[in-house]
């Protein structure tokens, strides 16, 4: 863990964690290294048991209900990483609250309360981010700006790798929100994050080798095929597992040449014998794949909440986009065809209700 600041506790920005399943744990490591500018002043989650072992180990307070913290008058920002269908309540109760807040993906499956969020957070000047990290992560950034100097020319093709490991627990994927909404999501805000723009029309393909999240109405190998205004052409292959470790690699071709961004290894080492050479393996998942650019998204996110400074409106707006696109990939997927962005509104009916998005509320 980072030093411990010896600036007095009221000078640094005091941070409530609502959630402390895996992506609350890989926060906690964050502001753990980040004492300088941070103080973790309450826990939420509606564990008591693991809130009472935080809270104790992290010395700050702890509670089952979120309103206990952000009626703190002290308290500046919350990160919510709670269960996926939780995140529009506590996101909206912490912007009325008027705390900065950090969510992680995603905002709501519910495009209307999605434009309450978005509103309630223009219109409060507040900083408000949502944790698509791949953003942060220092070689997609390096690959954006490759192609932002014009060394490869304009892209005309981008090629999508997301591939998970381990696979997930049935329990999460019950309401993940699907592969599309869970994973898929990602790619597409990485698209965009690399262009610029959003595609005209999606295609996608895919099928399931679990049964057992196939009963649950969705697939685990997923491609998706995507049209953009200018003639560039997108693909994304997923899947919920790989084997060899956790792969996520992305390669844009232009008219003057060809740019990758690669895995990270476990390790740089490579062992030479009769039999061949030996590589090492890609990280394992996640957390070890993003450890610097969890830090990294959360370390800025806290200069703009210590700065006032809430990101562009066309930054935090461009989630409309996004979850339309998201909504056409599953669409497609479902209906067995090409749809266009345009159309998604007339075909929403088209994607059943489920507990993938959580229970009824």
């Amino acid at each position: 863990t980072g030093a411990r600041s010896s600036m007095p506790a009221e000078k640094r920005l005091a941070v409530a964690i609502v959630g402390l399943g895996r992506a609350g744990h890989v926060h906690l490591r964050s502001l753990s290294q980040l004492t300088l500018k941070v103080r973790l002043a309450w826990v939420v989650d509606i564990n008591v048991e693991v809130v009472g072992r935080v809270a104790e180990q992290f010395e700050c307070k702890g509670t089952a209900d979120i309103n206990d913290a952000l009626a703190d008058p002290e308290l500046d920002a919350v990160i919510i990483c709670s269960a996926t269908f939780t995140h529009f309540d506590y996101t909206m109760r912490s912007l009325t609250a008027k705390k900065a807040v950090f969510s992680e993906k995603p905002i709501s499956h519910d495009p209307a309360e999605l434009e309450q969020v978005l509103s309630l957070a223009l219109s409060s000047r507040l900083v408000f981010v949502a944790g698509y990290q791949r953003r942060c992560d220092k070689n997609f950034r390096e690959l954006k700006q490759q192609i932002d100097s014009g060394v490869i020319g304009t892209p005309r093709v981008i090629k999508c790798t997301s591939r998970d490991n381990p696979e997930p627990p049935i329990e999460y994927l019950q309401v993940s929100g699907g592969i599309f909404h869970d994973m898929l999501c990602h790619d597409f805000d990485m698209l965009h994050f690399l262009t610029g723009k959003f595609p005209e029309a999606v295609y996608s393909i895919g099928h399931c080798y679990n049964p057992a999240i196939g009963d649950m109405g969705d697939c685990d190998t997923v491609i998706v095929t995507l049209k953009f205004a200018s003639g560039l052409l997108a693909s994304v292959d997923t899947s919920r597992v790989a084997c060899y470790g956790y792969d996520q690699r992305i390669e844009v071709l232009g008219e003057k040449g060809m740019a990758q961004a690669n895995n990270t290894m476990e390790s740089t080492v490579t062992v030479a014998t009769s039999q061949g050479f030996l590589g090492p393996r890609s990280d394992f998942s996640f957390p070890e794949r993003y450890k610097q650019t969890y830090l990294t998204e959360i370390d800025e996110w806290l200069d703009q909440v210590r700065e006032k400074k809430p990101d562009p409106a066309e930054w935090t707006r461009r989630h409309i986009m996004l979850e339309k696109v998201t909504t056409a990939s599953e669409l497609s997927w479902r209906l067995g065809r090409e749809v266009r962005i345009e159309d998604v509104e007339s075909l929403r009916d088209k994607v059943p209700p489920s507990t993938l998005h959580g229970p009824a509320h």
